[in-house]
């Protein structure tokens, strides 16, 4: 708390060394990028030392004390608002989705009409002079301020708070260094007129800072490309406000104010920072696919190898023993054929499940997964489904217990009997294999006009982090013992359940086990099933 007070302290007055209207709102405002990142890391509790500090910061100025508190109020609602829109975006610190980019700059662009608005309100009820600029351009230089605050900060933050491990190639230590040395020697060209004027303006229109800021999200990923953004925000914000560079504007006729300078640079770094993580984020997607695709090739080969091996084991067996000469009067063999037979029929199941899987993935991508709704009573399907299971619980030490709530009446509704049983089975069947032994309660229950399907297990549980994650097509629950599939289940079933109008959700905690809820509404209408994935 007392770094978070001295950080935003600092950075405050350093933001207001850059002509501040009323001096009080400035384009350069780092705090806000401090406290979005502070409180979306560090959670709610921060808020009272970014509500301190930005008290103190502004009773500094000499305004009212009041008017400052009103002002602190709305930098901390600002901070707590983005944090609010962030979660509910499900947004990712490390910043390496399209998504997760999107979202900050959504957060950005939305919370902070909080503070420019407070802040407003609170230097017209004060009666605090603006000069001959107006309330429009004071809330808009407040706004775009804060923006650049939460755009070029707060990522910063969020991508290094991770732990790092530096490269060891001298290569790469020297091209990032190369890398620096440009920036700031182009930056200096384009934003403090160090070189000949018709350098600069060759400079001026070629938009020369773009492709070494293309080079660092390319070569160093999100770290490099924010540290790069950050290196040249502080060039062209030092050089635009000396008066020099592209954004000086200077003509015959009119010489911008130092804040319509810091305006300008601030708007055109508002689109280039945007622009650069959405760049880094797009190719770290690329990567996570590149690397998906090459671990799906693997565990598939792995997954329908086994059960080939086994087949071909069992089959081979079978064939041994009924090309003998001892079958009619040896029922020992006979039972030995029989018992190779039936486990190759088995393994013949399981490769016709692992296919039909791929089938239905293919399927979702094409949207062309269909439904064929039927009456059915859930009783009967819960109860085949596990019935189907229950030698596999047995052997894996996990009895499976049924809680049917239809003490008022059988519990029916209008599904897709067997996309709803392919469901039901897949989670009964994670339950087995990650339940650790435990006892296993499948339980349904209607809610107004809803049935929900519940299955308990009191197995390794899952990690917040992760309880999206597994839903998402070939990820698969981390375990000690390595555990067989393809990871699809759980993505087809989601699918499935919102094909049908309901959802899948999970509720777990690790160590304590994890209920996995199918809810669907009892007469469900068929719909189209997006194959959207979160890589």
């Amino acid at each position: 708390m007392l770094a978070l007070f001295i950080v935003y302290v600092a950075t405050a007055r350093l933001g207001l060394s850059f002509d501040a209207l009323a001096g009080v709102a400035t384009t350069v405002w780092p705090p806000t990028g401090v406290a979005i990142a502070a409180i979306c890391l560090g959670g709610r509790s921060r808020w009272p030392a970014v509500f301190l500090a930005a008290f103190v910061v502004n009773a500094t100025t000499g305004i009212p004390h009041w008017t400052s508190a009103l002002i602190a109020a709305g930098n901390t609602a600002e901070a707590l608002l983005a944090r609010e829109i962030l979660v509910r975006l499900r947004w990712r610190r490390d910043m390496e989705r399209v998504h997760d980019v999107f979202a900050l700059s959504a957060a950005a662009l939305a919370a902070t009409t909080v503070s420019a608005s407070l802040g407003t309100l609170a230097v017209w009820l004060a009666h605090i002079p603006i000069d001959n600029d107006g309330y429009g351009l004071f809330w808009m230089v407040w706004w775009v301020g804060d923006v650049l605050g939460a755009l070029l900060i707060a990522p910063v933050i969020f991508v290094w708070i991770r732990p790092w491990r530096p490269g060891r190639e001298p290569g790469r230590w020297l091209e990032g260094a190369l890398l620096a040395f440009l920036l700031v020697v182009v930056g200096l060209a384009v934003f403090h007129d160090l070189f000949p004027q018709q350098v600069v303006r060759l400079a001026r229109g070629s938009y020369s800072i773009w492709p070494l800021l293309i080079w660092a999200v390319v070569r160093f990923r999100q770290r490099g490309g924010v540290l790069a953004l950050l290196l040249v925000s502080l060039i062209a914000i030092s050089g635009t406000a000396a008066g020099h560079g592209l954004f000086a504007g200077t003509t015959a006729v009119h010489a911008p104010s130092p804040h319509e300078r810091l305006f300008r640079v601030q708007c055109f770094m508002a689109v280039t920072a945007v622009s650069m993580m959405f760049v880094a984020a797009a190719l770290a997607e690329r990567r996570q696919a590149i690397l998906a695709r090459d671990e799906f090739i693997s565990i598939a080969s792995h997954e329908l190898k086994t059960p080939l091996t086994a087949l071909r084991l069992r089959l081979a067996t079978a064939l041994k023993v009924l090309g003998g000469e001892r079958l009619p009067a040896d029922p020992a063999a006979v039972d030995k054929a029989t018992r190779a037979v039936t486990a190759a029929s088995a393994t013949t199941d399981r490769l016709g499940r692992l296919i039909e899987d791929l089938l239905d993935v293919s399927r979702l991508t094409a949207r062309r997964l269909e439904l064929s709704s039927e009456e059915i009573p859930v009783r009967d399907l819960v109860g085949e489904v596990a019935a189907r299971l229950r030698e596999q619980a047995t052997e894996a030490g996990s009895p499976v217990v049924l809680e049917i709530d239809d003490a008022a009446g059988p519990l029916m509704a209008t599904w897709d009997r067997g996309r709803i049983e392919q469901v039901v089975t897949n989670l009964l069947s994670n339950a087995i294999k990650y339940g650790s032994g435990r006892e296993i309660a499948v339980t349904a229950r209607a809610e107004g006009n809803r049935i929900s399907i519940a299955v308990r297990d009191g197995g390794i549980g899952i990690a917040k982090a992760d309880q999206e994650r597994i839903f998402q097509a070939f990820e698969r629950v981390e375990s000690v013992h390595r555990v067989g599939g393809l990871g699809l289940g759980l993505y087809i079933g989601r699918q499935i359940a919102g094909a049908h109008g309901g959802t899948l959700r999970v509720v777990s905690e690790p160590g304590r086990g994890s209920t996995f809820v199918l809810d669907l509404p009892r007469a469900a209408v068929p719909r189209v099933p997006g194959a959207e994935r979160d890589t």
